[in-house]
């Protein structure tokens, strides 16, 4: 048995006791000791969207420790992230690669995710990490691949950016672009005092005008921010949606091609987990203070349906060691 955060059809949620079964051969137990929040679980907790098997452990963004592992693929104490995608494996998009799988299901919602403290999870889903890698910044490693596969499909990284949005993914893709191009001027469109500060401090300006930029990233999602960041992209320029908008969106198609702008869209991640995973641990500094809040597994379930009204500056992280407690609230 287990202790787990339970979402059920009737999208109540609450901390629960479930069972674990014992893992078989290409299987691996996990002792979970971070799982992240992302914006999707939050809209699955509002709808009940993408989930296939009820009840739910949602949480794809894990960080944790190998417990058990019959075929001897990790080895008991080995410290793994999770690539949270689960391909059909049939399909022509999956010939290409896992994130253009055309029935992409994701952990947390077509099997038990993080939000519990112990999983059973397919050993190809799991990468071994650096003995030097702080799990309490580790965590980051599936939304920063989610950054940097974004980063990937760029033309190019002009002289200026503006990002839409300086929520988790935002602030991931400040820091691959800063990485990749450091004399590159970001700005940030962000309406969250807490999340432009954060931005503020990592070099970022932000910005209201009306201003138009060569390359224009929407990692917001809001209604308008595709139609936004269309207005907003100069003659020949680029945007990168990375967002996903939960209600159908209208755009300008006349501006869109009149002023030949390049609109990429960006799902998942490729190969980029483990460089995401290197990237952490060699630089955890920059990405530690992403995380602004820390959530214990007994305090989420009153914490999460808040979360939409009353956001947080960065990421926010529950964790699953009952030794560590609730905190770094922004």
């Amino acid at each position: 048995m287990t202790d787990a955060l339970v979402l059920r059809q009737d999208l109540s949620l609450a901390l629960e006791q479930r069972v674990v079964s014992f893992p078989e051969d290409g299987q691996a137990l996990i002792a979970i000791e971070f799982a992240g929040v992302c914006g999707s679980d939050l809209h699955v907790l509002a709808t009940g969207d993408w989930v296939t098997t009820w009840p739910a452990v949602l949480g794809h963004e894990i960080i944790g420790i190998v417990e058990q592992c019959p075929g001897g693929e990790f080895t008991p104490g080995d410290r793994v992230v999770v690539d949270s995608r689960v391909p059909c494996g049939e399909c022509i998009g999956c010939g290409r690669s896992a994130n253009l799988c055309e029935n992409l299901a994701w952990v947390g919602e077509i099997v038990p995710g993080g939000y519990q403290r112990y999983a059973v999870l397919d050993v190809r889903l799991l990468h071994r990490c650096s003995e030097d890698l702080d799990p309490h910044v580790g965590v980051l490693a599936e939304p920063l691949a989610v950054a940097m596969h974004g980063v990937n499909r760029l033309s190019e990284i002009p002289e200026s950016v503006l990002i839409l949005g300086y929520g988790p993914i935002g602030a991931l893709v400040h820091a691959e672009l800063e990485q990749r191009s450091p004399g590159s001027r970001i700005a940030v469109r962000e309406p969250h005092s807490g999340r432009r500060k954060l931005a503020s401090s990592f070099g970022a300006i932000p910005t209201s005008n009306d201003t138009r930029w060569p390359l224009v990233i929407d990692a917001a999602g809001y209604s308008t921010s595709l139609a936004d960041a269309i207005e907003l992209t100069r003659h020949g320029g680029e945007i990168l949606a990375i967002a996903i908008p939960h209600t159908p969106v209208e755009i300008d198609a006349q501006a869109l091609v009149e002023r030949s702008i390049r609109l990429v869209g960006s799902v998942g991640f490729d190969d980029e987990l483990p460089h995401a995973i290197d990237r952490l641990a060699s630089n955890p500094d920059r990405y530690r203070p992403l995380i602004s809040e820390m959530v214990s597994l007994s305090r989420a379930a009153h914490r999460l349906p808040t979360l939409t009204s009353d956001q947080s500056a960065g990421k926010v992280v529950i964790s699953l060691a009952p030794e560590i407690a609730d905190g770094m609230r922004a």
